[in-house]
């Protein structure tokens, strides 16, 4: 065994407060130092709404090219006398985002009784890379990846395909080939959630050229490039002017590029596009910091924030009137992955893009979610 495995610890806690009540799981990854991460809030089933999610309806992709999605199919594994065993190289956990990201995944894999080897790679994809070829040797059946950035991962995957192991990306694409370098990816259309969100703000701001701030996501990823490409396919016909920084998904380490930018060109902002709900809430404190006005009363001066997420931190900002609105991209990927891991294993062939749906929350219907799928 080698000296430095990774243990993952799924502990499903149960409180007794006149009720039965499942908290927060806790997962430890141990290597040269330990860490352990868990949410603090009460999950309870954080899978439950997801399981009836549309996306097992097949959804076409508008960041893809309808020709080149293919079905793809692997040789199942179908292990006997054992579970199945799925390696997860995660990209980092800085923000709630992910640590629900990895809640859903572990908690889906303890109720269909699979195993799950994981790797966090600490936001480098140098080790992200070097964590991929280590869950290899672990002899794992499937590879889920979250990509760190586009490219990178080239070696990685071609050490998985050399040892037959299927990967599918999840939340972001990366640098390869559909059917080749992995089976599918399954993530949110953000080239569609771009364009919806230049639509949201042309709404408030009708016939008018402005000035858009935009927060974006890590340089360099999948999700940052299609969401400003979405944008900017609006802004660009509408005339707008968007000033850029990198927010790097990250809600603390995004303040000081908002702050230097709110400085130098706060008489020309007129809104607010955050890839990252975090990025939004950062904005919104910055921006109380220097003496300007987050909301959507633009004729009394206040600037509208658009982001992406679906954090309950931005629908309190939205039903507090600080944020105009958020554009949901899921962490709950547990239920659909397995359930196409289940596919692959029941010898189906499944498509190689798979798109997951996103509501957009507003004032009319903030409140109502908040409770049921704000995280």
């Amino acid at each position: 065994m080698r000296k430095f495995n990774v243990i993952i610890f799924l502990v499903v806690l149960l409180a007794f407060t006149g009720c039965e009540k499942q908290e927060s799981m806790t997962w430890v990854q141990e290597d040269n130092d330990t860490v352990t991460y868990k949410v603090s809030d009460e999950l309870g089933d954080i899978n439950v709404n997801a399981r009836f999610f549309s996306v097992y309806e097949y959804i076409e992709p508008t960041d893809i090219n309808k020709d080149d999605v293919k079905w793809v199919g692997v040789n199942a594994k179908k292990p006997v006398g054992r579970p199945l065993k799925v390696g997860f190289s995660q990209m980092e956990l800085n923000n709630d985002w992910r640590i629900y990201e990895n809640n859903s995944i572990f908690q889906e894999a303890q109720e269909l009784g699979i195993e799950i080897v994981y790797r966090d790679a600490k936001s480098s994809i140098e080790k992200q890379s070097q964590d991929i070829i280590d869950l290899i040797a672990e002899d794992i059946d499937y590879l889920i990846v979250a990509p760190r950035q586009f490219f990178g991962l080239e070696e990685a995957f071609a050490a998985a395909a050399a040892a037959k192991v299927p990967v599918i990306l999840i939340d972001r694409t990366a640098n390869g080939q559909a059917g080749i370098d992995y089976v599918t990816c399954i993530m949110g259309d953000f080239l569609e959630v771009g364009r919806r969100a230049a639509q949201i703000l042309q709404q408030q701001f009708p016939n008018q050229r402005i000035c858009v701030f935009q927060i974006s996501g890590t340089v360099g990823s999948s999700t940052s490039s299609y969401l400003s490409e979405g944008f900017h396919s609006i802004s660009d016909e509408l005339g707008w002017e968007v000033i850029t920084v990198d927010g790097n998904f990250d809600r603390a380490g995004s303040i000081k590029p908002i702050e230097e930018v709110l400085m130098s060109d706060r008489n020309k902002i007129d809104a607010v596009f955050a890839h990252i709900d975090d990025s939004a809430i950062a904005a919104i404190q910055v921006m109380r910091s220097v003496g300007l006005t987050p909301g959507s009363n633009i004729g009394s001066g206040e600037i509208p924030i658009v982001s992406m997420g679906g954090y309950k931190d931005a629908m309190k900002a939205i039903i507090a009137g600080d944020m105009l609105a958020t554009i949901e991209c899921s962490p709950r990927f547990g239920p659909i992955l397995f359930h196409f891991i289940n596919r692959l294993e029941e010898s189906e062939r499944i498509r190689s893009r798979i798109v997951m749906p996103g509501k957009t929350y507003d004032i009319t219907n903030a409140q109502y979610y908040i409770t049921t799928e704000g995280y």
